[in-house]
């Protein structure tokens, strides 16, 4: 038996010119920012070092995040948001001081810069954006922007309290990536980054004596973030939120020099505080 079907064609996605995407996503990033942060949610990083043979042993670090945007009288429109974290758990067990192998991003930086603060207004001249686009993602229409870090890359190294084999590093620039943006509601869906080129990283001097070489080089850091919406009750609302992160770096001369990283988060909740006025009877 022959059958015989309509399939109904998806309409081209509508795609504004540049300036005015920035200005939507940028507006709906600020407006995201000023409502996350009565929410908190949990955050599970899987750190695993990968060797030439396969993988070893890995390590699991589980945190509560929150959001830190807090606009003032002489700044109304932060510069940028941060994530505040604090670590509750690592490989299932109360984190230990005297712990040895702690030297790992998610215990040693109780606050970082939120990724989507590059869209805030006052942070765009820092990149070359340009529209790459429309695609799909989870069955959203999206537009598509490329992105560029404008400086050249510049990287400061520090010893963790004094601690010869943890060695912290910030980089600025040298990177750039691409951002997926719900066509209709201006959401970000998906964002993506990775390294320009090679990255040398110096090293502290009391590291730098004991290594062969002053300095690290990193080929490769890849990033992708994904975002979900998640609904609350009571009263009802719906956010676009991070759902999951994976990353891959490769470091020469670092203790571990491949390292993947794979994040969940999960448990969102919503503090909402209220008040009411009693008069006198």
């Amino acid at each position: 038996m022959w059958c015989a079907a309509t399939v109904a064609a998806r309409q081209p996605v509508a795609v504004p010119d540049l300036a005015e995407v920035l200005q939507r996503v940028g507006e709906r990033v600020e407006q995201y920012f000023a409502r996350a942060q009565s929410i908190v949610c949990v955050e599970i990083v899987g750190l695993m070092p990968v060797d030439t043979g396969g993988f070893v042993r890995g390590r699991t670090v589980e945190s509560e995040l929150r959001l830190s945007w807090e606009p003032t009288d002489q700044n109304p429109v932060p510069i940028e948001a941060r994530t505040l974290r604090q670590v509750t758990k690592v490989n299932g067990h109360a984190p230990r001081k005297d712990d040895h192998d702690n030297c790992t991003s998610p215990e040693q930086n109780s606050s970082e810069v939120q990724p989507l603060s590059l869209l805030l207004p006052q942070q765009r001249h820092e990149y070359s954006f340009k529209l790459a686009g429309a695609a799909r993602v989870d069955n959203r229409a999206a537009i598509l922007v490329d992105y560029r870090m404008v400086d050249k890359p510049s990287v400061k190294s520090t010893l963790v309290n004094d601690n010869e084999d943890c060695v912290s590093f910030a980089l600025d620039g040298g990177m750039r990536g691409r951002v997926w943006i719900d066509a209709e509601t201006f959401d970000v869906l998906r964002m993506d980054q990775r390294l320009i080129g090679l990255i040398d990283i110096p090293l502290p001097r009391k590291t730098a004596n004991r290594s062969r070489w002053g300095s690290w080089t990193m080929e490769r850091w890849d990033t992708s973030i994904r975002f979900k919406p998640v609904t609350f009750q009571d009263p009802p609302e719906t956010l676009v939120l991070p759902a999951s992160s994976t990353s891959f770096r490769i470091t020469r001369g670092a203790g571990h020099p491949r390292l993947r990283t794979s994040t969940q988060y999960s448990s969102y909740r919503r503090f909402i505080t209220a008040g009411r006025i009693v008069t006198p009877q």
